[in-house]
């Protein structure tokens, strides 16, 4: 596997001595393992150590490393022939490319030593100019991993870590160290890298990487595509000595299943973790079972979820090492836009909470509406002239399921009139149903319906008959009007249920409650506002909100132009709309 004691292609020939280095010093750390050729950061002359001092004055025991006086070039002429990675024997032995070889190898378990030294911190003319080093949870997080793999790591026993943060704070650059790390400083190492979104794994995940792979010292040895990172100049090794990336899928999950390399090493990256679907994750974690095998399995994420494995694994997690990662300790972000959040919406708000502080929602509004506000709602009783002069809303949220409720609710203003929850309708039955209750309420404003699944059938029915109010055909999935703060129409339009129910005046029923508090909910990558949905709800033992929907889908005229009557709303019979308050 390339460690401690070993070349880069194997263990070396008998009687095979290290190079030394070219400036006469000495060795630095021979207190470990093994024989190192790389320098610890000593010299009051060197600008790396002297920045640090300059902006750590507490740290006195840096563990990171330097580039030593080895003067490797920039441009490595010499191609790794493909005949010798199979032989054991090394005819780079005392050559510079052969010193480059010997110093991969010998981060083998220092992923920090590796990242100080790949990398030209300081170099003019590059990203790196005006930085000296990671920042210190990327250090502290490599120096955790190293000691568990000196400590045992390659027996099998999986090296899990998760990371929650607020945004900005180098996630992306912790994962091409990884992947550069771990391709480069053990043959035929494997791996495989996904992201929450194929977009956010391309634009973002593999475009970082690339900026690192060209201000790596030994990228001439590995090549980088689109898709992957492979080793350079071996056809026959291309395959096992490589990491991907790959867009995960609940209908495709062979590559997660297929993660083995028996005696070697498998690195495995989550990134933006909290959206990764928990059918992944279980794959994964069947698949890590190779014996005597290094195993890493990294997750880095924005605590945008109260529900899933990551979530779990950060608040419950007992095999895992969990790291919490605040914005405003890093020394790169806005810390005057960050400034700026907290003064808006507090210091304590659900906003700054994820954002910046890399925290997961409060815990007493895990759920997206709390039992005290629901409670409240319940108890409350408004007078008619609270609510008389506003106009009624019909909704209907037609059964997915056997087992779910077709459920048809009326509101005006701030008061829901009442519910009524059906079983065994089918479209022309609840139809006729949304016809008797019209004809008997009267001054109906609209009704609105989902009609996905089996809401075709009710929007047919609807459709054919005379003398309804102006119809308002629902796609929960739908982009929502403020598309800055909510993920789709159905996030949106809870959001407006919620905020109702600060005022609002909801029938005193226990399924209703239950259903309105029974939803989590998290945040997209553009950190807008996700609902749970029914399907992963009743996944997850819960029961279907249907009645809650159904309420919720009143709040979507609420979202159209009064002025203007919607494309969406389509009367039966031709007349003009106007809706004033």
């Amino acid at each position: 596997m390339g460690g401690k004691g070993s070349g880069w292609f194997g263990p070396r020939p008998p009687g095979w001595i290290p190079p030394q280095p070219t400036d006469g010093s000495k060795h630095a750390n021979q207190n470990t393992k093994g024989t190192r050729s790389f320098q610890r950061v000593h010299s009051p002359n060197n600008f790396a150590a002297k920045d640090w001092r300059l902006n750590n004055p507490a740290q006195n025991k840096f563990h990171g490393y330097v580039r030593d006086t080895f003067d490797y070039p920039e441009q490595l002429k010499i191609p790794v022939p493909v005949d010798t990675l199979r032989e054991k024997s090394d005819p780079y032995a005392g050559s510079k490319i052969g010193e480059l070889l010997d110093k991969l190898a010998s981060f083998h378990d220092e992923p920090g030593g590796f990242v100080r030294w790949a990398f030209p911190w300081g170099g003019k003319g590059t990203m790196l100019e005006d930085m000296t080093g990671p920042e210190q949870w990327q250090l502290d997080q490599m120096t955790r991993v190293g000691e568990r793999i000196t400590a045992g790591g390659i027996e099998g026993d999986v090296i899990e870590e998760d990371v929650s943060s607020g945004h900005g704070i180098g996630k992306s650059a912790q994962v091409s160290w990884w992947i550069l790390w771990a391709i480069s400083t053990a043959a035929d190492t494997r791996g495989v890298v996904t992201a929450n979104t194929d977009n956010q794994l391309r634009t973002k995940t593999w475009a970082e990487l690339s900026k690192w792979y060209q201000l790596f010292i030994g990228r001439q040895l590995f090549t980088l595509t689109a898709t992957a990172i492979f080793i350079a100049g071996d056809k026959d090794r291309e395959k096992s000595w490589r990491i991907d990336q790959i867009p995960w899928s609940k209908e495709n999950t062979e590559a997660f299943a297929g993660l083995h390399n028996q005696g070697k090493r498998i690195l495995v990256i989550f990134d933006e973790a909290s959206a990764i679907d928990d059918a992944i994750w279980e794959v994964t974690e069947g698949a890590l079972t190779d014996a005597r095998t290094q195993i890493l399995w990294l997750r880095y994420g924005n605590p945008t979820k109260t529900s899933g494995r990551f979530f779990k694994n950060c608040t419950q997690g007992k095999r895992n090492t969990y790291t919490r990662v605040d914005s405003r300790t890093v020394s790169f972000t806005n810390k005057a836009q960050i400034a700026a959040w907290v003064e808006e919406y507090g210091e304590d708000s659900d906003f700054v909470r994820v954002r910046v502080k890399g925290q997961f929602p409060r815990a007493g509004y895990a759920n997206f509406i709390s039992p005290e506000l629901t409670m409240q709602a319940r108890r409350r009783k408004l007078g008619v002239e609270v609510y008389q002069a506003y106009p009624k809303f019909l909704a209907v949220d037609p059964a997915r399921f056997g087992d779910d409720f077709s459920v048809i609710t009326l509101r005006q203003g701030l008061k829901v009139h009442f519910q009524v929850a059906l079983t065994g309708f089918d479209g022309p039955d609840l139809a006729s149903r949304v016809f008797e209750i019209c004809r008997k309420e009267g001054q109906i404003a609209c009704i609105a319906y989902d009609a996905i699944g089996n809401g075709a059938d009710l929007d047919s029915a609807l459709r054919r008959m005379p003398g309804l109010p102006p119809l308002i055909a629902v796609q929960w999935g739908q982009p929502a009007k403020d598309d800055k703060q909510y993920f789709n129409q159905r996030s949106e339009c809870w959001g407006k249920m919620r905020d109702f129910l600060e005022h609002g005046q909801i029938p005193d029923d226990d399924p209703l409650s239950e259903e309105l508090t029974s939803l989590d909910y998290g945040y997209d990558a553009k950190f807008r506002i996700q609902l749970q949905s029914k399907k992963d709800c009743k996944k997850n033992g819960g029961k279907s909100p249907d009645k809650a929907d159904s309420l919720a889908l009143t709040f979507v005229p609420e979202l159209i132009d009064r002025k203007v009557v919607m494309a969406k709303v389509r009367p039966v019979q031709r007349r003009t709309v106007v809706w004033t308050r």
